[in-house]
Protein backbone atom coordinates (compact mmCIF):
# COMPACT_ATOMS: atom_id res chain seq x y z
CA UNK A 1 0.00 0.00 0.00
CA UNK A 2 1.49 3.30 -1.03
CA UNK A 3 0.92 6.80 0.33
CA UNK A 4 -2.00 7.54 -2.03
CA UNK A 5 -3.81 4.35 -0.99
CA UNK A 6 -3.33 5.22 2.67
CA UNK A 7 -4.79 8.69 2.14
CA UNK A 8 -7.81 7.27 0.32
CA UNK A 9 -8.36 4.71 3.07
CA UNK A 10 -8.15 7.45 5.71
CA UNK A 11 -10.79 9.49 3.84
CA UNK A 12 -13.11 6.48 3.65
CA UNK A 13 -12.74 5.53 7.30
CA UNK A 14 -12.86 8.99 8.89
CA UNK A 15 -16.27 8.33 10.51
CA UNK A 16 -15.36 4.88 11.78
CA UNK A 17 -12.48 5.90 13.98
CA UNK A 18 -13.21 5.71 17.68
CA UNK A 19 -13.12 9.09 19.33
CA UNK A 20 -14.23 9.06 22.94
CA UNK A 21 -17.25 11.27 23.61
CA UNK A 22 -16.86 13.76 26.43
CA UNK A 23 -18.63 12.40 29.50
CA UNK A 24 -20.07 15.80 30.40
CA UNK A 25 -21.90 16.08 27.09
CA UNK A 26 -23.46 12.64 27.50
CA UNK A 27 -24.52 13.34 31.09
CA UNK A 28 -25.93 16.70 29.99
CA UNK A 29 -28.11 15.07 27.34
CA UNK A 30 -29.38 12.52 29.84
CA UNK A 31 -30.19 15.22 32.40
CA UNK A 32 -32.07 17.35 29.86
CA UNK A 33 -34.02 14.27 28.77
CA UNK A 34 -34.99 13.35 32.34
CA UNK A 35 -35.97 16.93 33.24
CA UNK A 36 -38.09 17.06 30.10
CA UNK A 37 -39.82 13.83 31.09
CA UNK A 38 -40.58 15.23 34.53
CA UNK A 39 -41.94 18.51 33.21
CA UNK A 40 -44.01 16.70 30.61
CA UNK A 41 -45.45 14.38 33.26
CA UNK A 42 -46.48 17.26 35.51
CA UNK A 43 -48.00 19.21 32.61
CA UNK A 44 -49.87 16.13 31.42
CA UNK A 45 -51.32 15.49 34.87
CA UNK A 46 -52.36 19.13 35.23
CA UNK A 47 -54.12 19.02 31.85
CA UNK A 48 -55.92 15.83 32.86
CA UNK A 49 -57.28 17.64 35.91
CA UNK A 50 -55.52 15.53 38.53
CA UNK A 51 -56.11 17.57 41.70
CA UNK A 52 -53.28 15.85 43.57
CA UNK A 53 -50.73 17.38 41.20
CA UNK A 54 -52.54 20.56 40.17
CA UNK A 55 -52.87 21.83 43.75
CA UNK A 56 -49.28 21.39 44.91
CA UNK A 57 -48.10 24.39 46.92
CA UNK A 58 -44.33 24.28 46.41
CA UNK A 59 -43.71 27.08 48.91
CA UNK A 60 -45.46 25.04 51.61
CA UNK A 61 -43.19 22.08 50.92
CA UNK A 62 -40.14 24.11 51.95
CA UNK A 63 -41.56 25.66 55.10
CA UNK A 64 -42.18 24.31 58.56
CA UNK A 65 -45.68 23.52 59.85
CA UNK A 66 -45.86 26.79 61.81
CA UNK A 67 -45.05 28.81 58.68
CA UNK A 68 -41.80 30.29 59.97
CA UNK A 69 -39.57 28.45 57.52
CA UNK A 70 -37.28 27.34 60.36
CA UNK A 71 -36.41 23.66 60.63
CA UNK A 72 -38.34 21.63 63.16
CA UNK A 73 -36.48 21.20 66.46
CA UNK A 74 -36.14 17.69 67.84
CA UNK A 75 -35.29 16.69 71.30
CA UNK A 76 -36.56 16.98 74.88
Amino acid sequence: MDQRDQELLDKQLWGVSERPQPVGVIVGFIMVFLVGLGIGDVLFKIRQGNPAVANIDFAALNSSPDGSGAPKQRGP
